[in-house]
């Protein structure tokens, strides 16, 4: 009986070897990409929100070259957190990281995949229609180590029923005219609605409202370095807001204002108009929520003197330079990243760096706000990277530039401080 036991045990074992030894080779040829990024990424790549049409480029990319997708998605902090671990060790089991450019600080930087030459080696179609200003966020003494994939553009959001019922209509097309209407558009309605002209997120970080202080010249610092946070721009700018805060214009709580909190206020007609990314434009006019679907619209922030301007944030392809598949990687980014895929993403609810995908139809005919998203885009700035400390200049800023606003201090001497503390930083 014992020898019938093991006499069956030994086929079996023998039949389940044999299984493996026909399966390694296939395990072996197995290619798997992991890519650390955020949710939205993964959606938009992959078409994953009910209702996109953009259909799932990431997967085709992959069913056409063998290979499993690891996706691998967390909030911002923790994305950047996770790279760095990555970047220190001496090989990564990450293949490509979307970074935003904030966080693209020449130590970060410098532990990336130069990708100059991949480019030339095989390059990404018209990489040329990606603007210069993106190009010059994701690049450390002039070398490019990311390649932009989205962006999130400030525009300036406003109620057109709410213009309407102030005798106003029409986007606003000068900084003056812009602060005009918020100033008309402060009030009390009928119902007993209190009415911000202009609402502006910032609690959420220093975009939104440096947007708006660029509409007067303002900067912190340019691409080289040069502070110029005391600038006239900055103190009109700051002196301006500083009156929007005192006239009731700008909410009271101006300096805690978080995204959701503008958004419900669009919504609900509580502000009539705000400074925020375009894709804000979706939720403002969201049917279920808004009480003025379809009526919400945004266009360029107009500038002093003539013109536009708009801030970006950036999220971009990067490759680790301990990265132990560079070529597959490379292979993924140049997909992603070519004009069709560009404007399919967009289709997934991305938004699109190259300004020509806004001339495609179908994008047209899903987002009314094309044509002015694109001379956005197409004008946008971003906050430079390029010291180690950036992150905490944009503290700075924040810090400098709120007590200016609630009056804390004067616009004079915020804007004295800030580049102060911003030099210090910079030479530290």
């Amino acid at each position: 009986m014992s020898k019938t036991i093991m006499t069956r045990r030994q086929a079996l074992a023998t039949t389940a070897a044999g299984i493996g030894l026909l399966a390694a080779p296939a395990i072996a040829q197995e290619r798997t990409l992991t890519i650390l990024s955020h949710k939205v990424h993964e959606n938009v790549a992959r078409g994953a929100v009910a209702g996109t049409t953009g259909g799932d480029i990431a997967g085709e990319w992959a069913a056409q070259n063998g290979v499993k997708l690891n996706w691998i998605t967390a909030d911002i902090d923790p994305i950047h957190d996770r790279l760095q671990r990555e970047l220190a060790l001496r090989q990564s089991s990450i293949d490509v990281a979307l970074i935003i450019n904030k966080y693209a600080t020449p130590r970060l930087s410098r532990l990336l995949e130069p990708l100059d030459p991949w480019q030339q080696r095989a390059g990404i179609a018209e990489f040329g229609g990606i603007p210069s200003k993106l190009l010059d966020a994701v690049r450390i003494d002039g070398n490019l180590f990311a390649v932009p994939y989205r962006h999130a553009t400030t525009g300036m959001h406003y109620n057109e029923a709410l213009l309407a019922e102030r005798g106003l209509s029409g986007a606003p097309t000068s900084i003056e005219q812009f602060i005009d209407y918020a100033r008309k558009l402060t009030f009390t309605r009928s119902d007993g609605t209190k009415v911000n002209g202009l609402s502006v997120p910032a609690g959420a970080g220093p975009f939104a409202v440096l947007s708006l202080l660029s509409a007067f010249g303002a900067e912190i610092y340019d691409a080289n370095l040069n502070v110029k946070a005391d600038g006239p721009g900055m103190v009109e700018g700051l002196k301006t807001m500083n009156q929007l805060f005192r006239e009731g214009v700008l909410p009271s709580n101006y300096a805690t204002l978080s995204i959701d909190e503008v958004i419900t206020s669009m919504q609900l007609g509580q502000s009539a108009m705000s400074c925020d990314p375009f894709a804000r434009f979706t939720s403002h006019n969201d049917p279920r929520r808004s009480k003025y679907p379809g009526q919400i619209k945004v266009a360029p922030i107009p500038a002093k003197g003539g013109g536009f301007v708009a801030m970006t944030e950036i999220w971009a392809f990067a490759v680790p330079k301990n990265a132990q598949q560079k070529e597959l990687s490379w292979s993924f980014v140049r997909e992603l990243s070519s004009p069709a895929n560009t404007i399919r993403a967009a289709l997934n609810g991305n938004g699109p760096v190259r300004p020509a995908a806004y001339s495609d139809s179908r994008l047209q005919q899903n987002l009314p706000y094309t044509k002015e998203e694109a001379i956005a885009i197409a004008n946008a700035a971003t906050l430079p990277s390029t010291f180690d400390a950036s992150a905490q200049a944009s503290t700075v800023f924040m810090e400098e530039s709120q007590a200016a606003v609630i009056g804390l201090k004067t616009p004079e001497r915020a804007a004295a401080d800030m580049r102060r503390r911003v030099e210090a930083l910079i030479k530290r």
